[in-house]
């Protein structure tokens, strides 16, 4: 997302990525589907036009962090142009877990008894965390 001219960067992924070396292969397949439900039911939404239904499935902050100004999470999120595509393998790290949609990549944590996204739309940048058009 750009803000103020620049773009917001996931830097929590460093936490990340120690999980993943320590838990690779965690996860049961109920975890990966809930994880595949969330991620089909953003971009779905968002190709619904339904960007209230997209937001209620982000956690509370990287909803606000799309509220700028007069425009609300429900208005931004539908014009930042989320395509998602054929999902990838799922990654579960504990309560944390990340899988690609086509060229968006997108990063969700385990709430309540389910799964929310913490941030999405994100491109992979080399050896620097990753570029995401929703972020926490």
């Amino acid at each position: 997302m750009r803000c103020g001219g620049s773009r917001l960067v996931v830097m929590a992924l460093p936490v990340v990525v120690v999980c993943a070396g320590l838990c690779a292969g965690c996860g049961t397949g109920s975890d990966k589907d809930g994880v595949r439900a969330a991620a089909n039911g953003l971009f779905r939404d968002v190709r619904n036009g339904d960007g209230h239904a997209a937001c209620a499935r982000l956690v509370p902050r990287a909803a606000s962090s799309l509220e700028t100004g007069d425009a609300r999470c429900d208005q931004q999120i539908l014009r930042l142009g989320l395509k998602g595509g054929p999902l990838g393998p799922v990654e579960v790290w504990a309560d944390q877990a990340r899988v690609r949609a086509g060229a968006d990549t997108v990063f969700l944590t385990r709430w309540g008894s389910g799964w929310r996204v913490t941030a999405a739309g994100c491109e992979p940048r080399d050896d620097r965390p990753y570029d995401c058009d929703v972020s926490t």
